[in-house]
């Protein structure tokens, strides 16, 4: 029963560093703004997560109270969409 709550309560943030993964790999092939966007929707769907799932299932990614994690999330991803998809 402990090695299955482990697995699900890896699901999210596993979810969120893949995410993180590939926009890294696309910055690094010079494609910037498509990184950047993926890093900005790994930012958007952890505090989607954070606001939707429990502080028992949600591992890792709760780092203070949900309101400033939810807050803060969708505000880092919101900015980097914006900078991302802004300039020209």
């Amino acid at each position: 029963m402990t090695s299955s709550r482990a697995l699900v309560r890896a699901i999210p943030i596993t979810t969120v560093l893949a995410i993180v993964a590939v926009g890294l790999v696309l910055i690094a092939l010079a494609y910037w703004r498509r990184g950047t966007v993926a890093l900005a929707f790994a930012m958007l769907l952890a505090g989607l997560l954070r606001l939707l799932l429990s502080d028992r299932v949600i591992g890792v990614l709760a780092v203070r109270g949900k309101a400033f994690d939810v807050g803060f999330y969708a505000l880092t991803g919101v900015a980097m969409m914006v900078l991302a998809i802004g300039l020209t």
